[in-house]
């Protein structure tokens, strides 16, 4: 430009000419000034892509529209997390009203030390409250409860001397009655056993007119072999409408059994048949109602196959006789258990006595009534003799209750009275929780002590107690060194090592209970709260724009490029820090993964065949 102005100056021309000249002049260096301003403003535009330090990819799309990604930028090759924890101070303890009261006076305060049994506040008498008169009173209800007791003892004293010398009597016939029925008691077990023995017996004739009638309705006669039988020795019309044939089986091997019960208890001793014959009734009622199966299975007219018919009338009358065998057979079984009932429960009220007349040697046995009643009789005799002596000590022991009544009524008294709050630690005062006036409990703290010399505070005078997330159980365990601040310091860092991890998670917070030494020389204040920083070198953190990280339900997750497929596909990560435009984030993703910033909407239709079920 410096270049063109000085030509057109330097030009003679006419006036009208240079006129025009001036014009034109005015006109190049209007385009040149443009030109030169499209040029500079040219040079400062941004690209088209701004790069952002993410290493983002935005390159054109091609045929196959490929979606816009990004690579994860790391951060820090491990993560960490901030916990709240309070501060346990093991030479810290609580004092407590030992009953309810109003306060009177205090006598110690915050800052002030204490000894142990040092009385620290004192409570106004209960009975200005009226709290103890109910108590009072019924301590004194049993005092004089207990001086007419006293009063009666020497009435009782006697009466019970009238009253051993009746019951000496009366046990004394007694006994004589009982000897005669002992006697008779042994005549009784040698009827209920005889008794026993015939029911037992005629259980088993029962059992064998069973046999008889059920050879008779399966083989058509009763002159058997007396082997077992079989299916195909049965009366061919017999169950023919059964198609499985079952209720033949059964029906023989029910026969059969009830056949080698009844040998049994042919070849059993006495002392066996007792256990035999239960056995024998079973199976001859078993074998009824499988016999009076087939029958129902038996036709009553000519069947098809040509095989004689049992009439109505016949059939009938078999299921009659098996009906009438079964209440034979139940109303014996019946007496039967009748009778050993009536064995056992007579042997089993006087079972030295019933052993004596097993053996057959009774000389010198006793029932248990006759033992019974001369132990009593020499009891009464006793009783009677030292009467007289225990008189005095009955009055005695009478006195004794007035005595601890009012005792307990003194007791009651000083109770009441009681007014002191003593210290049982020796410590320095923290903390006041009572004030004059004020109505206290046992379960209310009054003061509390610092400086207490405790077990724990040999092995350290304070820890600190937080709860660990579920998924950082590893980041952290026994004899780990970790990082806290103090509230009111957020610059300067503090060091605790860990000497406590709960083997348990809490199911309610899903956290562990951890515990951590803090130095003795750092004084705390109890249950003062700390921040913790946990590290976790496992989990490394890294930067991605926040509209990668997509929310569903309670958990974080962004789409990346599968490497192999190069299909997008969901990877799970963890929030740690979000300021709107950045997030930062822990999950299974690396410095080298593809992720996608487009919406899901959009790529899925780019993919219309990928199968991944997340689109």
């Amino acid at each position: 430009m410096n270049r063109i102005i000085p030509l057109i100056t330097r030009v003679l021309i006419p006036l009208s000419r240079r006129r025009r000249l001036a014009y034109g002049s005015a006109g190049i260096l209007l385009v040149i000034a443009l030109s030169a301003t499209v040029y500079a403003t040219g040079l400062h535009k941004p690209p088209a892509l701004v790069q952002t330090g993410m290493q983002e990819s935005a390159a054109k799309e091609d045929e196959n529209n490929a979606p816009t990604t990004v690579q994860p930028i790391l951060i820090s090759a491990s993560s960490s997390i901030v916990l709240l924890g309070t501060v346990l101070s093991h030479e810290t303890a609580n004092i407590y009203s030992r009953r309810d009261g109003v306060i009177e006076d205090i006598y110690v305060d915050i800052g002030d030390t204490v000894k142990k049994n040092q009385v620290v506040a004192l409570l106004l008498s209960k009975g200005v409250e009226g709290q103890s008169a109910a108590m009072i009173a019924e301590k004194q209800a049993r005092k004089s409860q207990a001086e007419s007791d006293l009063i009666s003892a020497d009435n009782v004293a006697q009466e019970t001397i009238i009253n051993t010398q009746q019951k000496i009597q009366e046990k004394e016939t007694e006994l004589m009655v009982a000897k005669r029925e002992q006697d008779a008691l042994l005549q009784r077990f040698e009827e209920a056993e005889a008794n026993t023995a015939q029911m037992r017996e005629q259980a088993f004739s029962a059992s064998q007119n069973v046999l008889q009638l059920l050879e008779w309705i399966l083989l058509g006669s009763n002159t058997r072999t007396g082997a077992d039988i079989q299916e195909e020795d049965l009366l061919r019309n017999l169950g023919i409408q059964d198609g499985s044939n079952s209720s033949r089986y059964d029906a023989s091997f029910a026969f059969n059994d009830l056949h080698k019960a009844d040998q049994e208890y042919r070849n059993a001793s006495v002392a066996q048949k007792s256990a035999v014959i239960d056995r024998l009734l079973f199976a001859g009622l078993d074998a009824l109602n499988s016999t009076a199966v087939l029958l129902q299975y038996t036709p009553s007219k000519p069947s098809a196959n040509g095989y004689d018919s049992i009439s109505y009338q016949q059939l009938t009358e078999r299921l009659n006789k098996i009906v009438a065998a079964q209440d034979s057979l139940y109303k014996a079984k019946e007496k039967l258990e009748d009778a050993q009932n009536i064995f056992q429960t007579l042997a089993a009220s006087e079972p030295e006595l019933f052993r004596a007349y097993r053996s057959g040697n009774i000389a010198g046995k006793k029932s248990n009534k006759v033992r019974m009643l001369e132990e009593n009789i020499r009891t009464a005799h006793n009783v009677l003799g030292l009467t007289e002596a225990n008189q005095e000590q009955i009055i005695e022991r009478q006195r004794t209750m007035v005595e601890i009544a009012n005792a307990a009524l003194q007791s009651e008294y000083a109770s009441s009275g009681h007014r002191e709050i003593r210290s049982p630690f020796s410590g320095t005062v923290s903390k006041r929780f009572v004030n004059v006036g004020q109505i206290v409990m046992p379960s209310m703290s009054a003061f509390e002590l610092t400086d207490v010399p405790t077990s724990l505070a040999k092995k350290a005078k304070s820890e600190l107690q937080f709860g660990l997330p579920e998924y950082l159980q590893s980041a952290v365990d026994v004899g780990d060194t970790v990082t806290f601040f103090l509230q009111t310091d957020d610059m300067r860092q503090h060091s605790a090592i860990v000497t406590r991890k709960s083997p348990q998670v809490d199911m309610q917070t899903h956290t562990v209970t951890v515990q951590a030494k803090i130095p003795d020389d750092l004084q705390l204040p109890h249950q003062s709260s700390v921040r913790i920083r946990i590290t976790d070198e496992k989990r490394p953190v890294y930067r991605v724009p926040s509209s990668a990280v997509k929310r569903e339900a309670e958990r974080n997750y962004v789409w990346i490029l599968d490497p192999q497929t190069q299909n997008p596909t969901q990877s799970p990560v963890s929030v740690i820090a979000e300021d709107g435009e950045f997030a930062e984030v822990t999950g299974t993703i690396t410095a080298e993964s593809v992720v996608i910033l487009d919406p899901p909407d959009l790529f899925s239709k780019e993919h219309p065949g990928d199968s991944n079920p997340m689109l």
